[in-house]
């Protein structure tokens, strides 16, 4: 009986440890997770301010002066036009709009409102106290986007901003994208669902254990505190091995499960933003008839290319996601600089070639992509070493980048551009052989050539 009393005061014991242990590194990994899914959010809030400023024509936005009248305007009906586009093609934007600066420090006045979901919008000339947003008054500096909530008497928002320039590269402005805190909570709702469930979950595998098993307990319970603190890091990959044949084990199956759906999630979260940022990049191109469907194009030569070279379905897959955005970084690059005529100045110059380190910058965070993020930081790489913009030689130039360079390079050719007409296909291959072993890899193009006489 004594013997039964000590079980039972240890298995109690071990149960009210267990469950406590659980709610609290259950709210913890839940706080890591939220703060995880809010940083990758405000980057995400971040490159939609990027994008939207980059859409927005500078010479005609200065054009529209900060009073109501200006609304009946075609500058202002033209802006309007564009912003509502914006905020329709990406569901979680609720308004995109314009301010500039009035003549009080803490205060800015909006010029263009797309209006929010509910067809609430700010008219011209209407001032807004940003005394409490610090990141408002940065953003005519550089993009911003806020550290946490604010509130006006819209709602409370989240939002990003980011600077207007003219074709001279003058500030006149900034554009703001504000994602409602409704949207967000959902997000949150929802995750936390999920980590509820896995908490009553694992509460009730303790139980299970607790009265079976009540003593060699302390080795598993290490086992999965350290597992705990690598889910802390970050870690969600991080899987708990434990060899007893009793409910501690499946304690850990259950704990590998939550990794596994947290990891799932992660990937989703990722997977959505990579689709996001697609659609950004098509939306960039379509704003350009000189090279609407480039990246399609050099993703459908790419992909043909690596079969015809023998390469692993993986790498074929990873160049088909990045392929297409091999261009991204211009997102960052003045408007006025990508579409130029004439010949780009120095400066200029060294603005374009800082668009395969931004593309690398957008993209870096997305964990999948990683392998193969040398497509986007050196397509523009040439194997003389004379490519930019770290100037590689062919030894550090990755297959998948050589490949993309290639496919790049022939779809530019033999499409029109501001500056001159397209080459033949005959003159295109002619170009290709001629740089062959200079700028392009001899291998690579040898492929491309025998795909094309197919």
């Amino acid at each position: 009986m004594r013997n039964i009393g000590v079980q039972v005061k240890l298995s109690v014991t071990f149960i009210i440890l267990v469950a406590v242990s659980l709610m609290v590194t259950t709210f913890f990994i839940y706080q890591q997770a939220v703060i995880q899914q809010k940083e990758n959010l405000r980057a995400r809030i971040l490159a939609l301010a990027k994008v939207s400023s980059s859409m927005i024509d500078g010479d005609k936005f200065v054009q529209i002066k900060p009073v109501l009248e200006s609304q009946a305007t075609p500058a202002y009906q033209e802006i309007k036009m564009v912003l509502g586009r914006i905020r329709d093609t990406e569901p979680l934007i609720d308004s995109v709009y314009t301010m500039v600066k009035s003549n009080k420090d803490n205060i800015l006045i909006f010029v263009v409102d797309s209006g929010d979901r509910q067809r609430i919008i700010a008219y011209a000339g209407e001032r807004y106290d940003i005394s409490l947003l610090p990141e408002a008054k940065l953003a005519f500096r550089q993009p911003t986007v806020e550290k946490e909530f604010s509130v006006d008497k819209w709602g409370t928002w989240l939002s990003g901003y980011s600077p207007i320039y003219t074709s001279s590269g003058q500030v006149v402005g900034i554009v703001g994208v504000d994602v409602s805190a409704s949207s967000i909570k959902q997000l949150e709702v929802a995750l936390a669902r999920r980590f509820f469930v896995v908490l009553i979950l694992g509460i009730l595998i303790s139980l299970l254990v607790a009265w079976m098993v009540a003593k060699g307990i302390t080795s598993p319970l290490r086992v999965l505190m350290s597992a705990v603190k690598e889910i802390e890091k970050g870690n969600f990959k991080y899987k708990v091995n434990i060899k007893s044949k009793d409910e501690l084990r499946d304690l850990a199956v259950a704990f590998n499960n939550m990794t596994d759906s947290l990891s799932v999630a992660q990937v989703k979260l990722q997977e959505y933003y990579l689709n996001t940022i697609k659609s950004l990049a098509r939306a960039l191109e379509a704003k350009d008839a000189f090279v609407k469907g480039h990246s399609e194009r050099v993703t459908f030569y790419a992909v043909n290319i690596a079969k015809r070279m023998g390469l692993s379905e993986s790498d074929v897959k990873l160049l088909e996601d990045l392929s297409i955005l091999h261009d991204i970084g211009k997102i960052g690059i003045p408007e006025e600089v990508l579409n130029k005529v004439e010949v780009l100045s120095e400066e200029e110059w060294r603005l374009i070639k800082m668009h395969p380190k931004i593309g690398e910058d957008i993209l870096g965070h997305v964990e999948s992509l990683a392998p193969g993020l040398s497509i986007i930081r050196d397509h523009h790489e040439r194997v003389d070493g004379r490519g930019y913009p770290r100037g590689l030689s062919k030894e550090e130039i990755t297959r998948l980048a050589s490949i993309v360079t290639v496919a790049d390079s022939y779809d530019a050719m033999t499409s029109d551009r501001p500056y001159r007409k397209a080459l033949t296909k005959n003159e295109a291959i002619a170009a290709l052989k001629e740089n062959k072993n200079s700028q392009f890899d001899s291998d690579v193009v040898d492929a491309f050539l025998s795909y094309l006489q197919e």
